[in-house]
């Protein structure tokens, strides 16, 4: 049965570091057992704090697994949009270096490997991912939960399985996403996204292990998101488990979103079909759920699906 701590407080660190005290068990054997143990923000666009993962968020996480690290911890990201380097000076990443010695990795220059996935029509080819990503024994997601433009929701999972992407020359939003079948047709480009998108991130979710998922929500986003079009929830609470996929519906969840609209996670949950409900541990997390606003282009049809 999967574990999952919620904490509800006025205390964004403090969330963070109980929810992973709470779970510690489950994470203590893994980390000290890896070699590279890779920690992967979310750094959608390098100037915009709420799209972003915080730095308290970060520096909780750094606090509660170095003393089990046998080996240097990276941080790893590649901006969607913007610099890497310039993300991590303007959220401050950099001020956590002296204490914790990790070291940094843009996967945007990383080296990679192949993966197959599909286009928007259906037919092969061949995306690159991050070594950094594919080869650590032990990866952390540390992201902020986000409504998003074409699949609803942005979480631990596609954090984790987007994010390993390289981008091409060309930049993201000219080449990627017209590969994943994203228009920019707002008559045809509904939130659901279609069964495209939803199908790569299910493939990349798949080859990619999240060994521990930590959704600071604290402040969260809704509307126009993922990126500077969307608005601050003040939601104060933060999760973290060993299981990334139960991670994720718990916020969905608590966003007021059926999983049914999020292509990907009705994919992976079909899938992994888990037998029984997760434990959850911690605050009340019924108590807290808020009904998020969603995309201006959200649709209630399943579009994802074929």
């Amino acid at each position: 049965m999967s574990k999952i701590s919620f904490i509800y407080s006025d205390d964004r660190t403090y969330n963070v570091q109980r929810s992973l005290s709470l779970t510690k068990g489950d994470i203590i054997s893994g980390l000290k057992k890896a070699e590279r143990i890779v920690v992967k923000p979310n750094c959608v666009v390098d100037n915009f704090q709420l799209a972003s993962t915080h730095v308290d968020a970060l520096h909780a996480v750094f606090e509660f697994i170095k003393p089990y690290a046998r080996n240097q911890i990276t941080l790893a990201e590649g901006t969607g949009v913007g610099d890497t380097v310039e993300a991590f000076k303007n959220y401050d990443y950099f001020s956590l270096q002296e204490t914790y010695g990790f070291s940094v990795v843009d996967l945007n220059n990383d080296e990679f490997e192949e993966i197959e996935l599909i286009d928007k029509n259906e037919k092969p080819w061949k995306a690159q991912i991050s070594k950094t990503i594919t080869e650590s024994d032990y990866l952390i997601s540390v992201s902020p939960p986000k409504t998003h433009n074409n699949v609803v929701y942005t979480g631990a999972i596609k954090n984790i399985a987007v994010g390993s992407l390289l981008r091409p020359d060309n930049g993201f939003t000219a080449r990627v996403a017209t590969r994943f079948g994203m228009g920019k047709n707002n008559k045809v480009m509904i939130h659901q996204g279609n069964w495209a998108i939803n199908e790569n991130i299910r493939r990349l979710a798949s080859k990619i292990k999240i060994d521990l998922a930590v959704l600071d929500g604290f402040s969260s986003m809704q509307g126009n998101g993922p990126a500077a079009g969307g608005e601050m929830v003040p939601s104060h609470w933060a999760i973290a488990s060993t299981d990334s996929l139960m991670a994720d519906i718990l916020a969905l969840k608590l966003m007021g979103i059926e999983i049914e609209d999020v292509g990907y996670l009705t994919m992976l949950e079909e899938q992994n079909k888990p037998e029984k409900e997760p434990f959850i541990i911690g605050d009340d997390w019924r108590a807290h759920i808020q009904k998020f606003k969603m995309h201006e282009n959200h649709s209630n049809s399943k579009n994802w699906q074929k």
